[in-house]
């Protein structure tokens, strides 16, 4: 089982395997078509597969985590706290969080009723561009329903944000980093933090350092999809020229699953974390906790 926060969470009857090279997760993002898998092994690249359904990537698969970028658990009323929590952290990136209405928004058959019923059910109304994944959702809904202790929900911008916040071996550098980023510093003093010459941390007052950084540009930009690019490197996963049955995927379909795989290699090692970070998860109406991993 894995602890997170008070909460306790089962992947299948397997505990976490820290430290286990040959463990084998799998990241999902949907794509044009379908989705796009990236398979990692001990953290690091070893296939990438392209689906039509996503029954098919899972059933083929014998892996023990599998992260899906999806919304996992769905409510009866109101909104999820785990999509408040997860743009909560995301700064500028907010918006690639999507507020997730409650299932019988989705059970209707056109927009114009789904979005007058969720916005009786919140008080808000539903995006076109939310109404598009409809099939995606139900698809993965019916599918955790089926696997609930497999399937995971995994954000690849919480997945992002929080490798841009791992710290480096060496605190200093990795505070000399943050100061030369400027932005990312918030009202942190550096002679609070480093000794003199800036190689050694002061013990006292030396304050949390932040598990998200969000990322400044959006993937579906150069800099964005370079920044994603590295950072998954710098995790260990080098995504080849060559991703095979993936090919024709978008590359930042390709990046997110990669960031997704990266997370669910954390939540098969017990090192993931989630959203939100403390108190008892919020159930679905299956009863199952709702959950933003990274």
């Amino acid at each position: 089982m894995i602890w997170q926060g008070g909460w306790q969470v089962g992947i299948g009857t397997r505990e976490p395997l820290v430290g286990d090279e040959l463990v084998r997760v799998l990241g999902i993002d949907a794509c044009p078509g379908g989705w796009v898998a990236i398979e990692l092994v001990g953290g690091t690249f070893a296939a990438a597969h392209f689906a039509a359904e996503l029954r098919t990537l899972v059933d083929t698969t014998t892996v023990g985590v599998i992260g899906v970028d999806m919304p996992l658990g769905l409510l009866t009323e109101g909104w999820r706290e785990a999509d408040h929590a997860a743009r909560a952290v995301l700064g500028p990136r907010r918006a690639s969080v999507f507020l997730v209405p409650p299932r019988t928004v989705w059970e209707r058959r056109d927009f114009d009723a789904a979005n007058a019923h969720c916005r009786a059910l919140t008080g808000n109304g539903l995006t076109q561009q939310s109404w598009g994944l409809r099939h995606k959702v139900l698809e993965a809904d019916a599918l955790r329903e089926r696997m609930p202790s497999r399937l995971y929900e995994i954000h690849p911008e919480v997945a992002f944000a929080a490798m841009a916040a791992r710290p480096r071996a060496d605190p200093a550098a990795d505070w000399m980093a943050m100061v030369a980023a400027g932005r990312e510093t918030g009202d942190l003093i550096p002679s609070d933090i480093l000794a003199a010459g800036g190689r050694a941390v002061v013990a006292r007052g030396v304050p949390r350092l932040p598990t998200h950084i969000p990322l400044v540009h959006a993937k579906t930009t150069w800099a964005g999809a370079a920044r994603r690019r590295a950072l998954l490197r710098a995790a260990g996963i080098v995504l080849p020229d060559d991703l095979g049955p993936a090919n024709s995927v978008p590359p930042v379909d390709v990046l997110d699953a990669a960031a997704v795989g990266w997370s669910a290699h954390r939540i098969a090692t017990g090192h993931a974390g989630r959203l939100p970070g403390t108190g008892q998860a919020q159930l679905d109406d299956r009863a199952e906790p709702i959950a933003i991993w990274y």
